[in-house]
């Protein structure tokens, strides 16, 4: 069992499981916990993940295809993980199908075995009527673009969902940064609701001046395709290093 570093910093890093390979994967999510990396977004790999870019679903399809990396096999993993680093946050992220072929009750039994609170599944509503999760401390995270309604956001703040996901403009992973000029109103009227709840930014962020942008006025910047890149250019180490200096500047960085 191996304590966290003391320092960290406001980024969600993002990783699909099973890429390039799955012990790979694992050793990946290790450099970024020793990194300070405040949360793990764990990917159960999918042959056709929707809302990513070319990066992610390369290394997907790489997970799934040739890896042949399975839900339990991605489970595995992450009860290595959590075993290893019980006090480090992780979320999970799964496309439905995923869940569904898997067994719903199942996998959320899993996930609170594995003491995960938050899963994200961008490719349904969170409050479908099929997919809430009654009697469980599992958490589903909305996946919210800048054109949210004002109808739509009061009744997902009325559900009292804890952390919410933003997508930073209309794109997909991995492609340029902008952040929405509505953002801001979006994230002052969750804030408003209850300054507990957290808000994380992703899509297309790559640097560390746009990942300290990001935490201007999120609670976490959300960081996937920069990351995988990093560590396909063996330059993972010093990205995660520029990420610390960027976003805790008076620390040393561990």
């Amino acid at each position: 069992m191996e304590r966290l570093v003391s320092q960290q910093i406001p980024v969600m890093a993002h990783l699909v499981l099973g890429y390039p390979t799955l012990k790979e994967s694992i050793r990946t999510a290790e450099t970024y916990i020793a990194a300070g990396i405040a949360i793990l977004e764990l990917q159960i790999p999918f042959s056709h993940p929707t809302a990513d870019g070319p990066v992610i679903t390369a290394a997907c399809q790489e997970a799934v295809e040739r890896q042949h990396v399975s839900v339990d096999d991605s489970l595995a993993a992450i009860r290595t993980i959590r075993n290893k680093y019980p006090e480090q946050e992780i979320m999970v992220m799964s496309y439905v199908n995923r869940v569904y072929a898997y067994g719903l009750k199942k996998f959320v039994e899993t996930m609170s075995e594995l003491q995960i609170r938050h899963l994200i599944v961008p490719d349904l509503p969170v409050d479908h009527p099929s997919f809430l999760i009654p009697h469980s401390s599992l958490r589903l995270v909305p996946v919210l673009a800048a054109n949210v309604s004002d109808a739509r956001l009061e009744k997902l703040l009325a559900m009292d969902f804890d952390f919410y996901y933003l997508m930073s403009d209309f794109k997909i992973t991995g492609s340029t940064f902008s952040l929405n000029p509505r953002l801001q109103g979006v994230i002052d009227r969750i804030k408003q609701s209850s300054p507990a709840k957290r808000v994380g930014i992703g899509f297309g962020i790559s640097t560390p001046e746009q990942a300290l942008l990001v935490t201007e006025v999120a609670d976490v910047a959300i960081i996937g395709s920069a990351l995988i890149q990093a560590q396909q250019n063996g330059a993972l180490d010093d990205y995660l290093l520029e990420l610390k200096k960027a976003l805790s500047p008076t620390t040393e960085a561990v």
